[in-house]
């Protein structure tokens, strides 16, 4: 028998992923496709997801664990500087 010494971070996050609502999974799905971070507007456009509706569920993955602030850069949307999320390794 092998056994393996995982973090509790890696535990919790696993957990998190069991309790995701559809919107929080769609919108974790997308920024795991983008490995260069992405924007919450890029989000809204690519997904057709209101930005109201982007921004408290990337905020509720931050909050999970599963998702973290990758850097500030140009929106391809509104042209204007701001927060890429990639998602937690």
């Amino acid at each position: 028998m092998m056994l393996t010494n995982v973090q509790q971070t890696s535990i919790d996050s696993f957990r998190s992923l069991q309790n995701l609502g559809a919107r929080q999974k769609a919108i974790l799905d997308i920024i795991a496709s983008k490995k260069n971070g992405i924007t919450n507007l890029e989000i809204s456009h690519i997904s057709h997801i209101p930005i109201n509706q982007v921004t408290p569920r990337t905020n509720e993955l931050v909050k999970m664990g599963l998702v973290t602030k990758h850097q500030n850069r140009k929106c391809m949307v509104s042209g204007r500087t701001a927060i890429c999320w990639k998602v937690v390794v």
